[in-house]
This record gives structure tokens, sequence and C-alpha cells, in this order.
């Protein structure tokens, strides 16, 4: 409570301090119109050609940052230790370093996580990339990598996601977490090589009952365990893109070898049986990305193969899939685009899979299907953004709907407030396992 007080206080002081801004900026409009021209002559004749080479010498250090508040609560009774999904503090701090022969970045975060009762130091970014081999960019280090064509549906970008961020109305940079790796771009006669080495593994950020609760099928109910047993490994991660444009096209293909990034295996032996773990994965794909009747077309292949279990007769380790994506994006009208997506996930080796699942009542649909839609409109000089994202799967029967209003003041200034609402006929679907989760949230964040 005394923490929440502290919010409600920052809340209040942010928030005057805001309106206090804007009056001022009303009062003081007119009087610097007329008067900034003066001055700027002024101070030319004044400062003259000293001026204009300090104008010349700019510093190769940038920085940046912000301060946010943000805070959310479920809409209906959960079994999580909190019935908050979001009440924290969160101050970034950006910092980049610009040189002939590259540039150093960092992005650090201090958390103050009222739901966990933790406070977190989170180094977002720390990477050096060099340029100092012709056509090739080398970069080293903590980076946030993504790639792919899927708007919240990804296939090949096997990358580290966080999907507590996503699912408390954090911003949407904080679903993509970041990697520790080596990363290489060679750019050679118009096609880009791109390679990703890691030397450790990096799993999402997934759901594990401290923010959020999910469905358990060994007890056949929603839970939020204080104790998510996982066992994890340190083995590397290798993934690779080569993409180029041909005829304003943009052609795609991806490999990955590694391991699912979510515990979708169970051990059966050893001193950690019984304990979820991250089985290994190799995966394929092609993307093309293309303009198409005044809007942006997209399709996506991914073939993922389960290699611990090549046949799909072990029960305890997910099954190899293929996953197809088709979208597409146009802006409907001034200000206003809608875009749309089909996603279809098929279970490879289904009636392996079928025949030896211990509950083949909860299993998957062999050919589930996802369908969204996504509606943008901006207005006001594009400083508010009204926005509502849908999921919904007909195989399922359930959804996922992210309403969002960003309403921006000035540069420092920025007013969020949305909902994640989760909807389904039955307990065990991807998004119907969510119900309990439904939350409204709200952020305000001060940059500087």
């Amino acid at each position: 409570m005394k923490v929440l007080n502290q919010y409600s206080a920052l809340a209040l002081l942010l928030l005057s301090q805001s309106i206090a801004n804007a009056e001022s900026g009303i009062n003081q409009a007119t009087a610097s119109m007329f008067s900034q021209q003066e001055q700027q002559s002024t101070q030319d004749d004044l400062w003259g050609d000293d001026w204009e080479e300090e104008d010349e010498t700019l510093s190769p250090w940038q920085s940046s940052g912000f301060v946010e508040l943000g805070y959310g609560r479920f809409s209906q009774n959960n079994v999580t230790p909190s019935q908050q999904s979001m009440a924290e503090i969160r101050t970034q701090l950006a910092l980049k370093y610009v040189a002939d022969w590259g540039n150093i970045n960092s992005k650090t975060d201090l958390l103050v996580d009222d739901v966990t009762a933790q406070t977190e130091f989170d180094i977002r970014e720390l990477n050096l990339t060099l340029n100092v081999i012709p056509d090739t960019d080398v970069t080293i280090g903590r980076q946030v990598i993504t790639w792919g064509t899927g708007d919240y549906l990804f296939l090949n970008d096997l990358f580290a996601k966080d999907w507590q961020s996503f699912f408390a109305g954090r911003e949407d940079a904080y679903l993509k977490a970041p990697n520790d790796a080596l990363r290489i771009l060679h750019y050679q006669n118009g096609i880009t090589f791109d390679l990703v080495y890691a030397p450790e593994f990096t799993a999402d950020n997934y759901l594990n009952g401290e923010r959020f609760s999910f469905y358990s099928p060994m007890t056949k109910s929603i839970i939020a365990p204080r104790n998510f047993p996982v066992t994890t490994t340190d083995k590397e991660q290798f993934s690779a893109r080569i993409k180029t444009t041909i005829n304003s096209i943009e052609y795609a293909l991806y490999g990955y070898k590694g391991f699912w990034t979510t515990p979708t295996g169970q051990l059966t032996e050893g001193v950690n049986a019984g304990k979820s773990y991250f089985p290994s994965l190799i995966s394929y794909g092609a993307s093309i990305r293309m303009p198409f009747m005044g809007g942006l077309f997209n399709a996506e292949f991914a073939s993922y193969n389960s290699t611990e279990d090549s046949r799909g007769t072990i029960p305890t380790i997910a099954n190899g899939q293929l996953r197809f994506l088709l979208g597409y994006e146009q802006e409907l009208f001034t200000n206003f685009t809608g875009a749309f997506q089909f996603y279809l996930e098929k279970t490879k080796d289904y009636n392996a899979f079928k025949a030896s699942a211990p509950m083949p009542d909860l299993i998957v649909d062999e050919h589930r299907q996802v369908l969204t839609a996504r509606f943008t409109h901006l207005a006001y000089q594009q400083r508010l953004t009204t926005s509502l994202f849908a999921f919904y799967s007909p195989t399922d029967k359930d959804a996922y709907i992210k309403p969002s209003i960003t309403y921006r003041v000035n540069d420092q200034w920025q007013y969020s407030a949305g909902a994640n609402i989760f909807l389904g006929d039955k307990q065990h679907t991807f998004f119907g396992q969510h119900q309990d989760n439904s939350n409204i949230w709200l952020r305000a964040r001060f940059n500087y």
C-alpha cells in the first residue's frame, strides 16, 4: 500500500506538471513567435562565424531516456498471488557513441515492480557494432533482434520474446526480449546475409504463475504455481537469414538450430524427472513481402522439426509443426489503416500424437487456425493513436482482443491506456485458458 501511495503521488505530480507546461506554453506562444526572429538575428550578429564553427563540432555521444509509471489490474478474480497485472515504475537510460569505425549502444532499465515485490536492474542492450570490414557490420553483445513478416505472429523469428510484458500492457518494444549474441550482416550484390550466433540459449519470458495464471492438463484447472519447475540449457543457438529485393518484392530464407523457446517438453528420467524443459528444435522457412493493390501483402512459411521426437510418438515432447501465414495491410482512408492475417499451424504426425496423448480430448486441432485484424487511427496531428488488435481462432473457438489509446501531449509527455481481453468456450485452449488474466492498464511516460 505504501508503494501504491507513492505511485499515486508520482502520477499526480506528473499530471500537474504536464498541465502546467501546457498552460505555460499557450501563454508564451504568442510572445515567443514575435521575439524568436529578432533574438536569432541578434545572436547571429554577436556570434558570427564562431557560432557556425561550434555547430559543426557534434558530440559523438547521444543520450535519451524516460521515466514511466504503469498500473494494471485483472478484471476478475485470478488465482495469481496479486490481483494487479502491472504496478511499476520504470526508468530507462539509452546511450550511443558514434564513430567512423562503428558505434556503441546501451539501454539500461531500472524497474521497481510491486507485483513481484522486486527491484530489477535490466541491461536491455549493451553492444558494439563494427563496420571496418567493407559491406559488413558486426555486432557483438546484448541486443534485440527481430525478423519475419508477421504482426504479433512469429514463424521464423525464434528470438526470445517477453510474453509477460505483452499480456501486462507494457510498450510493444518489451515484447522483444534481448539476446546475448554475435550478429554478422554482409551485403553482396543486393543480397543481405544475416547470421546470428548465441553462445547460450535464451528462452522466452513465458507465463509461470508469477504474474499470470495458465491451464494445467495435470490438474485440469487454472493454476498459478509459486514454483514452476523448469530446467534449462546453456547450449548455443544459430539463426540465419538471406534476404533480397527484386522488382519491389522482398524475398527471404531462414534457418534455425536451437531449442523451443517455451518449455514444451517434460523430463521423465534423471534427477530432474517431472520438470519441464526446452526440447531441441531445427527449423527452416521463407517469406515474401510486396506491394499489392495499394497495400502491402506478405506470406511466410516455416517448418519446425522437433528432433527429439521425429515420429511424434513421445507425448512429453512437442511434435513438429508446419506454419503458414498470409497478411495484407492497407490505409483504408486518411490516417486509418487496416491489417489482416490468416495463420495456419499444422501438427506433424498427428495420428501418432493423438494415439500417444494421455488426454486426447485436450489436444490441439491438427490444423489450428487464427485470424487477426488490426485497425489503427491517427488524429490531432498524429498525437492521438487509437488501435484495436484482435485474434480469433475458429478451431479453438477463443479470442484475444487488445484495444489501446495513446496521447502524446508533447515531446516529453505521453499517456496510454488499454486492455487485454481473453474469451473462449474451454479452459484448455490457447487463448481460452487466459480468461482470468483479462486486465486493464494505464501508463504515463516522461521522455528526456
